[in-house]
């Protein structure tokens, strides 16, 4: 049997990544190419730089495409959050008599419940928080299931206009005319998070180079999102600045810290780079990494506060992306600064199980589900 095959483009505020890819065993995949090419970036829902978008969309493409085997037919595109919006809706329909519901009946549902006025938006993807019957039961599929009405918690995603208005007439320029634009964040919470978790309610934190993201998931859908324009990059350029160093030896400095440590002021973190070796004041290292870590925090709180949920304490907080997943210490600090109960996630996929690569692979993983549906 010939396997689904899909390619993505994940759009994130370093770099643009793009993948083909197809499923494996065990929820794996078999990654056919995948080409990372990094940009200009983007801030506050604007990109920096259109022109240095346009030439990485075309370098991590091109080769891909060249290299597929066929013509690809479909892209993907990850849409990050800074250019998304949710909206949650209630709606229930009558289906005349007590009879089993049908994916008819949910489509219908899902159809006549969306309204907007935001014409600057674009409907990107639906889904569902639960679904409920008439005798109160709750399903996260009521296909099936006996009711004579049919209620459902509603969750749609909305892209800016702007966003597709800058990628697709690059994507066209290239010989590829269907694109499809998928939400990263509500495809990163329905791959990286277990559907028993998801029923109970978990938040994702996505910690990019310059954006980040809060979301609260719970079922199929996302509850509550908010971006904002801060991560890892911020650390990097803090130190770079402080010590007086090019981007790249800082970067290697901040993928040495360690927070956790109970430095001396003797302590230095030694950075080799050829043949020069740089030598950085362990506890003022760290103290620049606190501090970038707690303004972190500060919008996390504000996002919790933000979405006027009631987020018990022992909800399950993720975070994930390369912003500062891997600096030592940081998941602590964040979980005592919040009082929560935070873990670092990243896809359980062999090779490719860092949480840098949580994006491509989860926008991925909803594209081959969505090409199964065909």
């Amino acid at each position: 049997m010939r396997r689904e095959t899909a390619m993505v483009l994940d759009v994130g505020s370093l770099k643009i990544t793009s993948l083909i890819g197809e499923r494996g065993v065990n929820k794996t995949f078999i990654v056919r190419g995948q080409k990372d090419f990094e940009y200009e970036g983007f801030c506050d829902g604007e990109f920096f730089d259109v022109n240095s978008l346009e030439l990485a969309i075309e370098k991590s493409v091109e080769n891909l495409v060249q290299n597929a085997g066929q013509k690809v037919k479909t892209v993907f595109v990850g849409v990050p959050a800074e250019f998304t919006t949710v909206i949650q809706k209630d709606y229930q329909i009558a289906l005349q008599k007590r009879r089993k519901i049908t994916e008819e009946d949910v489509n219908r549902l899902f159809d006549e419940s969306f309204s907007t006025n935001l014409d600057s938006y674009t409907l990107i993807n639906r889904s569902s928080i639960l679904f409920e019957l008439d005798d109160f039961r709750r399903f996260a599929d009521p296909v099936g299931e006996v009711s004579e009405t049919l209620k459902g918690r509603l969750s749609f995603v909305l892209c800016k206009n702007y966003f597709i208005d800058k990628i697709t007439p690059k994507l066209k320029s290239m010989g590829i005319d269907n694109i499809e634009y998928v939400s990263a964040n509500l495809a990163q919470g329905l791959f990286l998070v277990e559907p028993e978790t998801r029923d109970r309610v978990a938040i994702l934190i996505d910690v990019g180079y310059i954006s980040s993201s809060f979301s609260i998931i719970q079922g199929d859908g996302l509850v509550y999102q908010r971006a904002f324009s801060y991560g890892g990059g911020y650390i990097t350029a803090n130190l770079s600045e402080e010590f007086g160093v090019d981007f790249d030896i800082a970067e290697s400095l901040k993928r040495k810290i360690n927070i956790c440590l109970d430095n001396s002021d003797d302590d230095n973190y030694e950075i080799i780079n050829g043949e020069e070796g740089y030598y950085f004041i362990a506890n003022k290292v760290n103290e620049i990494a606190v501090e970038a870590l707690d303004n972190i925090c500060a919008e996390i709180e504000k996002s919790v506060i933000s979405s006027k949920f009631n987020i018990p304490s022992h909800i399950p907080v993720y975070v994930t992306g390369g912003g500062i997943s891997y600096i030592r210490g940081a998941k602590e600090h964040i979980a005592k600064r919040i009082s929560m109960n935070v873990e670092v996630i990243g896809p359980k996929v062999p090779l490719y199980n860092k949480p840098t690569n949580s994006s491509c692979l989860s926008v991925l993983d909803l594209a081959l589900s969505q090409v199964s549906k065909r």
